[in-house]
């Protein structure tokens, strides 16, 4: 074989081993880089213990993984297949949730949370609605704008002071709201008026400071029933029970 015959054979040899270099070299492009090894896409529906009702807004966690779930309570993460997981579920309304998963292959589990301590409110037509005490809040707002929510009340009282206890400092709250004069709070009219009840013991007289500016005062929770958030004006409330 000739000098040029030998050199042109290792040029069409190198060329041939090209296609297979470039197939490893995309093989190793796709092989898992996040230490987990290999996953799979595990499907989670987060409801409620109690009473089965789907958690839409719950935030699912795995190793900085994070999916918020939609209004069937559902969220999806990927899982390391065949070793224990621990997922996390955090929402206001529920305790702190952990639960180990070994994920063998894709499917569906069923994580159940256990509800914080339930606020009850009673209305002027004899309805009993219960709500949890994380998503209860005191909501205002004004004509054609999005209500604004609050852990704390607004409130003043008899002697013109400013009063805004946190809602775990009531015992009740006993309505409902009527129109009252109090040039101490409000100058520029009537203000909404009610009665609480605190867990220090003590028993007040309130106004409701935001009413004074003409906003819609409301209390505000995610009902246990339904697991949707419901608005009720303190006009329409005849008691609220705190935990």
């Amino acid at each position: 074989m000739t000098l040029v015959s030998r050199i042109s054979l290792s040029i069409l040899i190198a060329l041939a081993a090209i296609p297979a270099m470039a197939q490893a070299s995309r093989r190793r492009a796709v092989s898992p880089t996040n230490g987990l090894g290999p996953t799979v896409k595990i499907l989670f529906t987060v409801k409620d213990a109690s009473n089965g009702v789907a958690v839409a807004a719950a935030t699912v966690t795995y190793a900085g993984q994070s999916q918020i779930t939609n209004g069937n309570g559902q969220a999806s993460l990927n899982l390391p297949v065949g070793k224990a997981a621990v997922v996390a579920v955090d929402h206001p309304a529920f305790a702190p949730f952990t639960q180990t998963i070994t994920a063998q292959a894709s499917g569906t589990f069923e994580l159940n949370l256990t509800e914080k301590a339930s606020v009850t409110i009673k209305t002027k037509t004899n309805e009993t609605h219960i709500v949890d005490i994380g998503t209860a809040q005191f909501a205002n707002a004004a004509v054609f704008s999005n209500p604004v929510r609050t852990d704390k009340a607004n409130f003043c009282k008899e002697d013109g002071t400013d009063f805004a206890p946190d809602k775990t400092e009531f015992t009740r709250i006993l309505g409902p709201a009527v129109p009252a004069t109090a040039t101490q709070c409000c100058q520029f009219g009537s203000v909404m008026s009610a009665n609480v009840e605190m867990k220090s013991g003590a028993h007040l007289k309130v106004y409701f400071k935001d009413s004074c500016s003409g906003n819609e005062v409301d209390f505000v929770g995610r009902e246990k029933a339904t697991g949707q958030y419901t608005y009720f004006r303190f006009t329409d409330i005849n008691e609220i029970d705190f935990p």
